[in-house]
Order: C-alpha cells, then sequence, then structure tokens
C-alpha cells in the first residue's frame, strides 16, 4: 500500500462454509467517494465487513489505514481507531439526547473533556444539526436519524469511512443535503459507499467499483463507465446513461 492508498485488499478471498463470496479481490481505497455497486448477493456487504476488520479474508492480503490488522491484536486496534462504519441497519438509544450520543461515541475513542467538546461541536456543524444537541433520539426523523448516526461515526476524524446504503429511504431534499456532506468529509477522509441508488454516484462519487458473484467486473471513475455506452443505445427517457453502463457491465461476460 502506497502513502496515497487509505485502504487495500490485495488477492482477497472469503467464503461461508465452501461458498465462495469474494474471488481474488484486489483494490485500492484514496481520498474522495467510491462506490461499491451490484446486485443483491455480489458481496458488498462483505467487502465492507473486511474493510471494516470485523471479518477475515480466507486468504490474500487487506491493509486499513497503514495498518495489517490481522498481524498481532495491536495492528487491529490501531486499524480501528483510524476507520468508521454505520452499516444499512444501525440503532441508537432512543432515550438518550443527541449530545450523549456523540459523547459517548466519543469516549469509545478515548475523546474526553474539552477535546470531546470540540469534536462534538466540530460533527454537529458538519452535520447540520446543532439544533438538535438536546432532542432525544427516539424523536428524531429518519433523515435527523441518519445525520446523528454519521455523526457519531465521523466523531473521531476517521481516515476511512465505510457507509452501506446511507440514503436509502431518505426523501430527495435530504438525500441531496446528505450528498453535500458526504462530499465534504470527503475532502479529508476516504469514504467507501455501498449503495444502488445510481443516481448518487453520479452526483457525488469519484471512482466506482462494481462487484457481481464475488468478482470484480470493474474500477474505475464513473465517467469512464459511461463511456461505455454509445450515444446510440441511450435513450435518455428510461434510464441514465451511468445506469445504463452500470447494467451493461453486469450482463457483459467478459467485463
Amino acid at each position: 500500500m502506497t502513502n496515497e492508498e487509505t485502504a487495500a485488499l490485495s488477492a482477497v478471498s472469503f467464503q461461508y462454509w465452501r461458498r465462495p463470496i469474494l474471488e481474488n479481490i484486489s483494490v485500492d481505497f484514496h481520498k474522495g467517494i467510491t462506490a461499491l455497486l451490484g446486485p443483491n448477493g455480489a458481496g458488498k456487504s462483505t467487502l465492507l465487513s473486511i474493510l471494516g476488520t470485523l471479518r477475515k479474508p480466507k486468504s490474500g492480503s487487506v491493509y486499513v489505514c497503514g495498518f495489517d490488522p490481522w498481524v498481532n491484536s495491536d495492528a487491529l486496534a490501531r486499524s480501528r481507531g483510524h476507520l468508521g462504519f454505520l452499516p444499512q441497519k444501525f440503532r441508537l438509544v432512543p432515550h438518550m439526547r443527541v449530545d450523549d450520543t456523540l459523547r459517548y461515541a466519543a469516549w469509545t475513542h478515548g475523546i474526553t473533556g474539552d477535546a470531546a467538546n470540540d469534536a462534538i461541536a466540530t460533527v454537529l456543524a458538519m452535520l447540520d444539526i446543532e439544533n438538535l444537541r438536546n432532542r432525544r433520539v427516539g424523536k428524531l426523523s429518519g433523515g435527523q436519524h441518519q445525520r446523528v448516526g454519521i455523526a457519531a461515526t465521523v466523531i473521531h476524524s476517521p481516515q476511512l469511512l465505510l457507509l452501506d446504503e446511507p440514503t436509502v429511504g431518505l426523501d430527495p431534499v435530504i438525500r441531496l443535503e446528505l450528498r453535500h456532506i458526504l462530499q465534504e468529509i470527503a475532502k479529508t477522509t476516504a469514504i467507501v459507499l455501498s449503495t444502488h441508488m445510481i443516481e448518487d454516484v453520479s452526483f457525488m462519487c469519484d471512482n466506482v467499483v462494481i462487484l457481481d458473484e464475488g468478482r470484480i467486473k470493474y474500477n474505475g471513475t464513473p465517467q469512464d463507465l459511461e463511456s461505455r455506452v454509445a450515444e446510440s443505445e441511450w435513450t435518455r427517457k428510461t434510464v441514465s446513461k451511468l445506469e445504463l453502463a452500470y447494467a451493461a457491465t453486469l450482463k457483459a461476460e467478459n467485463a
């Protein structure tokens, strides 16, 4: 892994029992936003869990924030200290206030006292939720709940941020606001975004990785992916150019 890379997988394979889930995956992740696309069962969640050090690959090498997390317990702790992971379904304690939720998240990363106060103020402003500071979590709307979850995940300024379907189920206005927020975070952080929302990819992602049946079928920019589609094949009426290119990549036998 070079100094420019925040995380890297090299020849990584993983299986449940004897069923292959990922096969010989090699991919690097840099500062900015990388979209992780693919149909259900493609291996996206497994790849995120390996990057998040929740699963150890059967073979291959993993580097996260400068460390091989599986060398020893110290390397595992150090890599985890530099990453944030927000799954698609996460639970915040309903009776806790937003401030207490963020203070607890800071404490889990060893941030206390004045440093915690500063970190909380920073993420509240970043996510534009200062007005929710004293609100109980159980009283939040879906979009507010998502913002607090992201705030808790970035309270320690991680080098690598893993997000699983962060905009699913949100109304268009909230999705648009979250796009801008994630783009701001990505100026200093490598974000890996697993999503089915192709529109989000078009507007905010720097790179796209397409997984299918545990293998990488595409790794490159959204613009290069779009260039695979000839203008004569694109109707504009029913599908975006990126959506068409994504579907064509999945169908190709030797992408």
